[in-house]
């Protein structure tokens, strides 16, 4: 979630809002998970059902499969299928899908990410049956025509294209691909021209036949009535889908950095964009609990170097952290004019000096500590946030403590522990640097600290 804090006439990005009553009375306490039904089809497919009393019913489906396994020289395709199923299925057109959606006053949207497929919505709970059983249809019997196909890859190749001209998307992609050089996480999603002309009709059939199987698929649902009732009136649709043998989760891990990797696009523009980021950690790792305090240290300190920066204009800045199956990434992120870029970076550099020396801003920890924590506990509150993060639970085998022990996980990290992992993560070695903004400006600064490559 994305709010706005003003500091005069700064603002920065925040991940969540901050409300000022709550703030320090977090106690990590264990957090309460709902209670939920789980049952099996016998194809595999798991239904995790949560009773509500919401005036509308939300669901999440997670298919364990994602764009990974996209094949090298076809990037894209994962995200191609996906969308050519909600284009026509055995019964229904494209058309005829948003329009029973409509009349049913129920929404449905789909993200395709790395590690898995997510199908996501809400409706009336006198409603919630019929449009399981049209997600159902959309999942077991798409139909793949030559016609959308090639309709839906030239819509796709003409976003990507239009996405590469926005300079925040494109040093997005320049940033993974220096990340996580020789990994499947390096490339987009959406895959590139080039790679979405190489593919066929014959490829997304083959590639649906090996990433959509029940057997590695959840779906989470708030249900206000009868749960025997829900299971009879949408097993059978689902229960046709064959279950398969899935394909092992086997991928090369990226390349590690010796060296800082330093890319200056070089533009005109009088507001100029930086990232700064290196590899972080899996899930299911020790060090998570302590990048997630780093991420909020780092987001607390930029207010405080924003008002020390400028007091006329705006700035853009934002700490993050990103874990997935495979190893994920930290990034610092700012977008300001040229020179208080610079000054950020300057700011930035100061405080990782401080650290290495030993210093900390204990209060900030603490703070940063307590935000982590307030972080989860107020994402659980949105429906689809909360029944996605106990899909994830599966997804990144972390188990159920991962989410009630969260607060006193973060609780044990000491001061100690966390200057070690601080310095070890903000290291000016092994790290990529993309910089958007005027060629003369910065080069001079950023090659004393290595090898600038200039893009145009």
């Amino acid at each position: 979630m994305l709010s706005k804090i003003g500091l005069g006439l700064l603002w920065l990005t925040l991940l969540f809002s901050i409300p000022t009553n709550s703030l320090f009375s977090a106690n990590y306490k264990p957090i309460s998970l709902p209670q939920f039904h789980k049952q099996a089809l016998l194809n595999g497919l798991e239904f995790l059902v949560f009773p509500s009393n919401n005036v509308r019913n939300s669901f999440v489906l997670m298919i364990r499969h994602g764009a990974a396994f996209d094949p090298s020289s076809k990037w894209g395709l994962t995200y191609l299928t996906t969308q050519m199923m909600l284009e026509k299925t055995e019964h229904r057109t494209g058309q005829h899908i948003r329009e029973s959606l409509k009349q049913m006053n129920a929404e449905l949207e789909f993200q395709v990410g790395w590690d898995a497929i997510t199908f996501w919505g809400s409706a009336p709970p006198d409603q919630i049956i019929e449009v399981l059983n049209l997600l159902a249809e959309i999942v077991v019997a798409p139909q793949f025509t030559d016609e959308t196909f090639k309709k839906l890859r030239d819509r796709l190749v003409q976003q990507v294209e239009q996405e590469f001209q926005q300079l925040t998307l494109r040093t997005k992609h320049l940033f993974m691909a220096e990340i996580f050089r020789g990994n499947p996480y390096e490339h987009s999603v959406k895959g590139t021209s080039t790679t979405l002309a190489n593919l066929q009709l014959t490829d997304i059939k083959k590639h649906y036949r090996k990433l959509f199987l029940p057997n590695q698929t959840q779906l989470a649902i708030e249900y206000s009535g009868n749960t025997d009732y829900l299971q009879k009136k949408t097993g059978g649709a689902w229960g046709i889908w064959r279950r398969k043998k899935s394909a092992p989760f086997t991928f090369r891990s990226p390349k590690v950095l010796d060296q800082p990797k330093i890319l200056l696009v070089d533009t005109p523009d009088s507001e100029s964009l930086f990232r700064w980021g290196k590899i972080s950690v899996e899930r299911d790792a020790s060090e998570y609990y302590t990048l997630k305090i780093l991420e909020q240290y780092l987001m607390l300190l930029l207010p405080d170097w924003a008002e020390q920066i400028t007091t006329q204009s705006k700035i853009q800045a934002s700490s993050k952290l990103v874990t997935r199956k495979m190893p994920g990434y930290l990034e610092l992120s700012i977008k300001a004019t040229p020179s208080q870029l610079i000054a950020y970076f300057q700011k930035f550099q100061e405080l990782v000096n401080e650290l290495h020396k030993g210093h900390l801003d204990t209060e900030k920890f603490e703070e940063a500590k307590q935000l982590a924590y307030y972080e989860i506990i107020q994402s659980l509150e949105q429906p689809k946030s909360y029944l996605t993060q106990l899909l994830e639970l599966t997804l990144y085998e972390v188990g159920l403590n991962f989410i009630s022990h969260y607060g006193l996980r973060l609780e044990r990290i000491s001061i100690e522990k966390f200057k070690k992992t601080a310095t070890k993560y903000l290291s000016m070695e092994d790290y990529v640097i993309i910089v958007a903004g005027p060629k003369d400006t910065f080069e001079p600064v950023f090659k004393n600290l290595g090898e600038v490559t200039i893009l145009k």
